[in-house]
């Protein structure tokens, strides 16, 4: 995953891949950079229910930290989930147990933002994240956001990324971004990242330039978010990085359901 993308050397026009050994796609010679807008990809999210929403103010806004009366309660969660996890997170045995709970748990809540209706044009952005955020409890978001700081959890939780995945992905990383408050608020930067990313698979680069531009604004040294802001800044196809993560969700012997456990 810190390897998805080579640097663009020459001519700018090409682009490789570090992951993706199909010569069909990825020649050694590199692959044409795509013209922006007009990927399949891009009409695929549209179809889904992806799409550019408001001015960059108003992105930026919807992925800061909420204040009162959720924050206090909000930080509480975040010390009682670290207290219980970040032990078992640094023991090599439990630390896989907390990766398979972290993505169960949040499967469950990504089938339950699929089952929620996204937000209606006439409640406007802040309207449908208000409504996104009443989804969540304080225990579930501290013990996702704990989880997803623990890099392998989140390079799988980055495979919900396209068809009926990518829009409750999107609202479910949106939202835990919010909840990293008070001493928590650099945790966002995992799911601000995974944001950015299924922005950026969507075909919504002003999205994915925001978030991941937030993430890196948290933590300059988070190597995915400066690996997927290099790329979606070059004009890069997300396609082989998709690829990877299809192959890396295979290799651990899932389908093609998104929702496990």
């Amino acid at each position: 995953m810190r390897r998805a993308f080579a640097q663009v050397t020459a001519p700018p026009e090409l682009a490789w891949s570090y992951c993706c050994p199909d010569a069909r796609c990825c020649p050694a010679e590199g692959a044409p950079l795509g013209i922006p807008g007009t990927s399949a990809i891009a009409a695929a999210a549209a179809y889904a229910g992806l799409r550019v929403e408001g001015t960059l103010k108003e992105m930026t806004a919807r992925l800061v930290p909420l204040g009162p009366p959720t924050a206090g309660p909000q930080e509480q969660a975040l010390d009682i989930a670290g207290t219980a996890l970040v032990p078992r997170m640094l023991g090599e045995t439990d630390r896989e147990t907390v990766r398979a709970e972290t993505l169960a748990l949040a499967g469950r809540l990504l089938e339950r933002y699929r089952n929620a209706p996204a937000a209606a044009r006439k409640e406007g952005v802040a309207g449908g994240d208000a409504r996104d955020d009443r989804l969540l409890t304080h225990e579930e978001a501290a013990t996702v956001i704990l989880g997803l700081q623990d890099r392998i959890a989140r390079d799988w939780a980055a495979e919900w990324m396209e068809g009926e995945d990518a829009v409750p992905a999107l609202r479910l990383w949106r939202a835990l971004a919010r909840r990293c408050v008070g001493a928590y608020t650099e945790h966002a930067a995992a799911p601000l990242t995974l944001a950015g990313w299924v922005a950026w698979s969507g075909g919504d680069e002003p999205g994915a330039r925001v978030a991941l531009g937030r993430a890196l604004d948290l933590d300059p040294g988070y190597v995915f978010a400066r690996l997927l802001h290099g790329a979606c800044n070059n004009g890069l196809d997300p396609e082989p990085l998709r690829q990877c993560l299809r192959r890396q969700r295979a290799a651990r012997g899932l389908g093609t359901s998104a929702v496990q456990g």
